[in-house]
């Protein structure tokens, strides 16, 4: 069954939200791409220890899944917004509720 969405929020500012998140999300990715890079550039000239590589890289992807699991939701009646693929397949319509997500 849909969830009803939040009749106090206006379809524009659901749209406007939602392109915000999206843009956190893209600048999330962005953060873990560099900071993977530079853990394997660390590994490859002996800079840093496979293990404190390897704990540096769980700790980023874990942060990195529970930032996405908070905020990519509908701002409408907040519920997750399903699988993320980055730009390359995203939702114009809430799965949950309905609402339009991208103009």
């Amino acid at each position: 069954m849909a969830q009803q969405f939040n009749k106090n929020i206006s379809e524009e500012k659901v749209v406007a939200e939602f392109a915000i998140r999206r843009a956190k999300i893209a600048q999330l990715a962005i953060i873990v791409g560099v900071i993977a890079g530079v853990v394997i550039i660390f590994l490859y000239q002996d800079i840093a220890s496979n293990a404190i590589a390897l704990i540096l890289l769980v700790v980023v992807f874990i942060s990195a899944a529970f930032v996405n699991m908070k905020v990519w939701r509908c701002p409408s009646c907040n519920g997750h917004l399903g699988k993320l693929y980055l730009g390359l397949k995203e939702p114009k319509h809430c799965p949950s509720c309905g609402i339009k997500l991208i103009e």
